[in-house]
């Protein structure tokens, strides 16, 4: 049997959907160490953030799709990129159904 390699587009799929993560942490790291912040200019740099790290989860997701059906391959870390990217999708949409839900009951 024959060993299996990572392939390129698995690799890059992984970093990519993990990126987001490393992006939080280190907001989260500014918004402990400088937490008073002028409203305005604060929040739209953090919902652009937010919206990078969507359309980069997005992208990860892509990539570890494309890489799973690649044969020949080790299969472990385009799945984790998948259930990375899925995850970090899932909060902005279980986000979006609460505020939903809270406008319909008003």
């Amino acid at each position: 049997m024959e060993k299996l390699k990572h392939s390129k587009t698995g690799l890059v799929s992984f970093w990519v959907a993990f990126s987001p993560i490393i992006c939080a942490i280190l907001v989260s790291i500014r918004d402990i160490f400088f937490p008073i912040k002028t409203y305005t200019k604060d929040m739209r740099f953090d919902i652009f953030i937010m919206c990078v790290m969507l359309v980069i989860a997005l992208i990860g997701l892509i990539l570890g799709i494309v890489a799973i059906t690649q044969k020949g391959y080790k299969k472990v870390l385009p799945i984790s990129s998948v259930i990375i990217s899925l995850l970090i999708l899932s909060i902005p949409i279980i986000m979006i159904v609460k505020e939903v839900s809270k406008i319909s009951k008003i």
